[in-house]
C-alpha cells in the first residue's frame, strides 16, 4: 500500500515537474518572441518626407551605368524600379533585356528573378516589360508584360519559380497595390486604370479620361500609377504633359501637376512619366522633355525642381528620359534614367 502510495506521489511530482519545464520553456521562448518584437518594434521609423525636403543634387549610380548591355553590370533602356526596404533591393523593369532584375542596395551586379529567356510570349519569357512589384503577401512579383498584352505572376521560392497569367489582353504599362492588396493597372489602350481583386476576372475602372484615345496616338499616354493610403489613384500622362488624382470612388480626376516646356524645345509639349506622392499629400513628377523631377503641392501649386537642374545628360546631376520614381524608408529618392542605362540615388540631405 505504501508502495503504491509512493510510486503515485513519485509520478506526479514528474509530471508536475515536466508540467514546469515545458511552461518555463515556453515562457523562456515567448520571452524571446517578445524580446524580438521589442527589437523589431524599436527600428527608426520611415523618413518623413514633406514640402522642405531637400536631395544631394548629385547622384550615385545603384544599378547599371556601364552602358546598355545584358550583362549583370548593365542594363538596356530600364524604366521602373521598385524598393524592397525589408530585403534591401531593388526590383528593376529591364525593357529591352526582357527581364526582371533585382539588385541589392549596395551590389554591383544585378541578378535576373523574371524572364531573361530572350523576347518571346512562353510563359518563362517576357517581351518589354515596362513595371513590377512585389506582392510580399502571396510571395510573388507581379509584372506587366508589356508587349505581350498581360500581367503576369512569378512566384519564387528558394531555387525554384512559376509562372501564371494574372490578366490576359491588357497593354498593362504600370502598376501599384494598395493596403487591402488589390491590384490597380494601367492600360494604354483603354486610356484607364482599373482596380483587380484577388480572384477577379475582369476590373473595375477607377480613372481614365475620354480624350487622346485614338489609334494614332495612344502609346505611352497613361505612364505610371501611384496608389496612396486613401486609395486616391495619381496618374503621370505622358501626351497631355500633366499628372491627375482621382479620389476613391471618384468620376472626375482633378489636376495635380503639371510639366514644363524644355527651353531649347519651345515646340515639343512636356512628358511626363513618373509620378510619387509623399504622406504629405506632395507631388512628384518626371518630366521625360526637361530631363527634371519636379514638387508640386496639394492645389497644383509648383514648388520647384529638385533633381536634374542641368538639364539633359549623362552627368550626375542630368538624366536622359527620366522615367520611374521610388523613395525608400530613409527618404531616399530613386531615379530610373533611360537613356543612360542606369538607375540613380539621390541622398536625402539632413539638417
Amino acid at each position: 500500500m505504501w508502495i503504491v502510495l509512493i510510486i503515485i506521489i513519485i509520478v506526479a511530482l514528474i509530471t508536475t515537474i515536466s508540467v514546469v519545464v515545458l511552461k518555463t520553456e515556453k515562457t523562456n521562448n515567448e520571452e524571446t518572441l517578445t524580446t524580438e518584437e521589442t527589437i523589431t518594434e524599436q527600428l527608426p521609423p520611415p523618413f518623413v518626407i514633406d514640402s522642405n525636403t531637400k536631395w544631394k543634387q548629385d547622384a550615385s549610380t545603384v544599378a547599371g551605368g556601364h552602358d546598355k548591355g545584358n550583362r549583370t553590370n548593365q542594363l538596356d533602356e530600364p524604366v521602373s524600379v521598385y524598393v524592397d526596404d525589408d530585403n534591401e533591393n531593388l526590383y528593376i523593369s529591364d525593357y529591352n533585356n526582357h527581364r526582371i532584375v533585382r539588385w541589392g542596395f549596395n551590389s554591383t551586379n544585378g541578378e535576373v528573378v523574371a524572364g531573361g529567356n530572350g523576347a518571346g510570349n512562353r510563359i518563362d519569357q517576357l517581351k518589354n516589360p515596362s513595371d513590377a512589384i512585389l506582392d510580399k503577401k502571396n510571395s510573388s512579383l507581379i509584372i506587366c508584360d508589356f508587349k505581350n498584352n498581360r500581367v503576369v505572376k512569378w512566384f519564387r521560392q528558394g531555387d525554384t519559380t512559376s509562372q501564371q497569367i494574372r490578366i490576359p489582353q491588357i497593354r498593362c504599362w504600370s502598376l501599384a497595390i494598395d493596403n487591402n492588396g488589390n491590384l490597380y493597372v494601367s492600360d494604354m489602350i483603354e486610356d484607364e486604370v482599373s482596380r483587380w481583386k484577388e480572384g477577379d476576372t475582369s476590373g473595375t475602372k477607377v480613372a481614365g479620361k475620354s480624350r487622346n484615345t485614338g489609334p494614332t496616338n495612344w502609346v505611352n499616354n497613361f505612364a505610371y500609377i501611384f496608389v496612396d493610403e486613401y486609395y486616391s489613384v495619381y496618374v503621370a500622362d505622358a501626351v497631355n504633359g500633366e499628372a491627375m488624382e482621382w479620389k476613391k470612388d471618384a468620376k472626375n480626376g482633378t489636376i495635380v501637376a503639371r510639366g514644363h516646356r524644355n527651353a531649347t524645345k519651345p515646340n515639343s509639349p512636356p512628358r511626363l512619366a513618373g509620378i510619387i506622392v509623399d504622406c504629405m499629400g506632395n507631388i512628384y513628377v518626371s518630366n521625360a522633355m526637361t530631363c527634371q523631377i519636379t514638387r508640386w503641392l496639394p492645389g497644383a501649386i509648383f514648388n520647384g525642381t529638385i533633381a536634374g537642374e542641368q538639364g539633359c545628360g549623362k552627368g550626375t546631376r542630368q538624366f536622359h528620359i527620366p522615367n520611374d520614381l521610388s523613395f525608400d524608408r530613409q527618404g531616399n529618392l530613386y531615379v530610373v534614367d533611360t537613356l543612360n542605362h542606369r538607375v540613380q540615388k539621390f541622398a536625402v540631405e539632413h539638417d
